[in-house]
Parts: C-alpha cells; structure tokens; sequence
C-alpha cells in the first residue's frame, strides 16, 4: 500500500470512528472490520465519490462468511477499546472533542500499543487542561516513545472536525430538496437552504450537543451566531466547516440574511461552498473572499459542548 494511500485510509478510518452516530448505529465487530479489512475496498470508492457509503448487513454477512472466531474476537477488541477510551475520558472529565484526539491517536498510532495492560488509562494520563497539540504529542510520545509529529496531528484533526463538509459534499446533487425539508417537519416544499444546513449539522450530532442550531429561516442562524459571539464577518476570511450566510443584492441588500451555505475550503483567495437550494439543487459555488454579498459566517465550536434546550429556532 502506498503511503498517500494509507494516509487516505488513516484520515477515513479516523472520520467514521470518531463519528458518535456512527459509532453508534454501526456497533458490533463492524468497527474493526471497517479498520482492517474493508477500509481498501471503501477507501477507493470514498475517494473518488468524495463519500463514505456502506452496507452493515452487507459486512455483518462477510463477518460470518470469511473470518474466523479468533479473528472476529481481535476485531470486537478494536470497538471495545474505543468504547473504553471514551468512558475513560469522560470520566476524567474530558469533553468529546478530547474524546476524539484520543480516539484518533489509538486508532491511528497506538493500535499496537492497545494490548499492553492499561493501555487506555496510560493514554488518557497524556492529557492535561489547557494543553497544545504540541504538548499532548509530547506527552504521548513521552509515554509510548513514539515519534508522532504534532503538525500533522493538529491537520489531521482539523479534517476530523470539519465532519459537516463531508457530509455536505455527499449530497451534492440532490435536487428539490426533499430530505432536508421534510425532515425539519414541513409537509410541502419551502426555499430549504437553511433546512440543508441544519440537515448537514444533525448528521454530525451538531444540533443535539448545541455546536449549530436548527433552524429554516437565514435570519435565526445569524441571529443565534451573533448572540453566542460566534460571528465572522463577511469581509474577513473564513475556515472549512463554518456557515456562510449571504444578503443578496437583488433583495437590497438590507441587513438580512437571504441564503445560506457551507464553507467547503478556502484556496488562493476563494472561498469555495456547498449550498441547498441553489437553483432548486445543492452544488458547488464559489466567491471571492471579501464578495459583497457575504453578510458573514456563523463560526461552529466543535468540542465545545453548550446547553441545547433551546437549541430550535421556530419554523417558518
């Protein structure tokens, strides 16, 4: 396996592992199966799909078909130990964002450090309140004598938490809009670029741990923002994974939010978005950093858990 393969595997592996929905739904062996057999096969697709799609049932059969018990029982170590990690985290008072830095670092540099006897409490000693990627790197490797790099953890990590892109680039296409408006609750077809958002947010588990709200009209996301200090303006240049809302120039350009999108990546200048309901579809756009029309972003602080009770904004 080449090594910009492997990398691809890593950085796949690391989304759907570290992905608290997926980890639940999947559940049983699937994890590991994912991790060290089926991941090539996946890989390829993802890749060039720009998705990540799999069947359970489908691996669940091949489980039963292929491996043997002494295989199956290495495989369900894989889920028990993330399982274990996260409890162990949590229990150290640590919130999910910490949970995943030590997810990824098992997953992607320590698997063979797992089987030594407390594996997990040795791993979660390497963190501390208030540390530096560079700090917990040196910890780590301190600890395993390991020679991880922290620059490229900190990516690594970054990719991880911009889980709402991939889930946007998965849908690009969809015409109409009917998933995302049906979902929010309405009956009948509304302008849904809000509902898309929220959408895409939901499948990261955004909405339920109060990281974005859930919300139809343009003005409630940028009001929920500002409220919350989590505000860009449209001038400044923006992240991967941060909201973009815009207020058109053929509405007057009056303040209020018109449409909304995802922040897909940022290149030479231009910020390039994932947007439903545009021209009735979700696509691709591009502008200009600093365009005019660019009211601002809405900033998503991931890790940073908030109370969600009132995390609803009212529908249209």
């Amino acid at each position: 396996m080449s090594a910009t393969v492997g990398a691809a595997l890593k950085k796949i592996a690391v989304s759907l592992l570290t992905d608290k929905k997926v980890l639940k739904v999947v559940g049983g062996i699937v994890l590991g199966i994912i991790i060290i057999i089926v991941m090539p096969i996946v890989a390829i697709v993802s890749i060039f799909n720009g998705t990540i799609e799999f069947d359970t049932a489908e691996l669940q059969q091949m489980v039963e078909q292929n491996l043997s018990a002494e295989e199956i029982a290495k495989l369900q170590g894989v889920e028990d130990t993330m399982y274990a990690i996260e409890d162990a985290m949590t229990a150290a008072g640590y919130d999910w964002q910490k949970v995943r830095e030590a997810q990824v670092l098992y997953v992607t540099a320590l698997y063979e450090f797992s089987f030594e006897p407390d594996f997990v409490n040795k791993l979660v000693g390497c963190f501390a309140p208030d540390q530096t990627d560079e700090q917990l790197i040196a910890a780590v490797n301190a600890a395993f004598g390991t020679d991880i790099d922290a620059a490229e953890f900190t990516q690594l990590m970054v990719g991880v938490n911009q889980e709402i892109v991939s889930v946007a680039q998965s849908q690009i296409g969809n015409e109409g809009g009917q998933p995302y408006w049906s979902w929010y609750g309405f009956e009948s077809r509304v302008e849904w670029c809000a509902c898309f958002v929220s959408w895409c947010a939901d499948q990261c588990g955004y909405i339920d741990r109060g990281i974005c709200p859930k919300f139809s009209l343009c003005s409630d996301g940028v009001n929920w923002f500002q409220q919350r200090n989590q505000w860009l303006a449209g001038t400044e240049t923006p992240s991967p994974g941060m909201i973009i809302f815009f207020d058109w120039a053929d509405n007057g350009q009056d303040g209020v939010s018109d449409h909304v999108g995802i922040v897909a990546s940022v290149e030479n200048g231009t910020v390039h978005t994932i947007e439903g309901n545009s021209g009735d579809a979700c696509r691709e756009r591009s502008y200009s950093v600093g365009y005019y029309e660019i009211l601002g972003y809405g900033v998503l602080q991931v890790g940073d858990e908030t109370d969600n009770s009132n995390n609803e904004t009212p529908t249209q």
